[in-house]
């Protein structure tokens, strides 16, 4: 089943807006903030100094938990539904015809609860709510949570491909995160991932809120939805040799994502295009996508490699979607001169994914 890209939303630290963000990232616009609330000693001087990270400033303020995904996801989603149009509590056919997938960080850090119960959870307090905050009438079977991190978005692509080929005219993917949250800083902090004047070898924790609409080309034709971008391909795999493995991983799985999302090409034909990748400073990404490199040499060639986290700071569930969104951007704009462009996702649990797009 053909699926098209037809609406993007966004909320991130340097835009309120899809537009906005992607334009902003593209000029290698960032906006660091003091994080007020999280000190880190200063090996130096001893003292305690506030972190360095990616807030959406005036926006996250006072918010926590799934309240702060709530905040990130009203932003992104109003974003999208003003920009691409769509009908609200008065278009119930519309949404009877919509899925929506919640694209949320892995259980393990973020709620510490067993997957299912942590799925079941973000249903009912996240998803659910922020459905009814919009008045928007999606059947309760129809909505479903990813909670894969940042390999989230390629699997709930991959869902939404299934559910399109079910009979569904469109698929609402909601991605949001934030490494911001206090608890989830602890958590970072304790396992030496954070990046400090001390240890430059880190990320910068950021957040961000992204939708993105996918829908049939009938779905999309009757809309007259312009700037529509074909979801070309989508595989998510697994790596076995990862961080939380305490193996060194040698970007077996991302290599195979790539592969099976590259379609056929004659002898001696590469891929040529823009790649979006998750690397956030840390030095386990940088091995893996070192890695895949290498034994993709036969099939990449003038690639030009995008880094949307040295802008945002590392957007966790949320950075394969603003992936996504800064590729469709590019590629509706005409800053992508092949048409093509490549998501890749490595998530510390293991897993991979990887997305090709390319203009309808």
């Amino acid at each position: 089943m053909e699926a098209l890209i037809t609406g993007l939303g966004a909320v991130t630290s340097v835009g309120r807006s899809a537009p906005s963000a992607a334009a902003a990232i593209r000029a290698s616009i960032t906006r660091p903030r003091p994080v007020p609330y999280f000190r880190v000693v200063d090996e130096e001087s001893q003292a305690a100094v506030p972190l360095t990270g990616h807030p959406i400033h005036g926006f996250t303020e006072g918010f926590m938990g799934m309240g702060r995904w709530m905040r990130l996801a009203r932003g992104a989603l109003g974003d999208l539904l003003e920009s691409a149009r769509l009908p609200g509590a008065g278009g119930p056919r519309f949404w009877q015809q919509t899925a929506v997938l919640a694209v949320t960080p892995h259980p393990s850090a973020a709620l510490q609860l067993p997957v299912e119960r942590a799925e079941s959870l973000t249903l009912k307090h996240f998803l659910q709510p922020l459905l009814q905050a919009w008045r928007l009438p999606v059947p309760a079977q129809s909505l479903r949570v990813v909670a894969l991190g940042h390999v989230g978005t390629a699997a709930a692509l991959q869902q939404a491909q299934q559910l399109l080929a079910g009979g569904l005219e469109r698929v609402l993917v909601i991605a949001v995160d934030s490494l911001l949250d206090p608890s989830r800083l602890e958590a970072l902090a304790a396992s030496n991932r954070l990046k400090t004047a001390d240890r430059p070898v880190g990320l910068m924790p950021g957040e961000a809120g992204v939708c993105l609409l996918v829908e049939t080309p009938a779905a999309a034709q009757r809309r007259e939805a312009g700037g529509a971008v074909l979801l070309a391909g989508v595989a998510v795999g697994r790596e076995e040799a990862h961080p939380r493995a305490e193996t060194p991983n040698v970007g077996v799985g991302l290599t195979a994502c790539i592969r099976q999302v590259l379609p056929p090409a004659p002898a001696g034909k590469r891929f040529q295009g823009d790649v979006y990748l998750d690397l956030n400073g840390e030095e386990w990404k940088s091995r893996d996508w070192g890695h895949a490199l290498v034994r993709l040499q036969d099939s990449l060639e003038d690639i030009t490699d995008h880094y949307p986290a040295t802008a945002v700071g590392d957007t966790g569930a949320a950075s394969g979607a603003l992936g996504i969104c800064l590729a469709v951007h590019d590629l509706t704009r005409g800053h992508a001169p092949t048409g093509r462009a490549l998501i890749t996702s490595s998530s510390e649990q293991g897993d991979a994914g990887c997305v090709l797009l390319r203009l309808k």
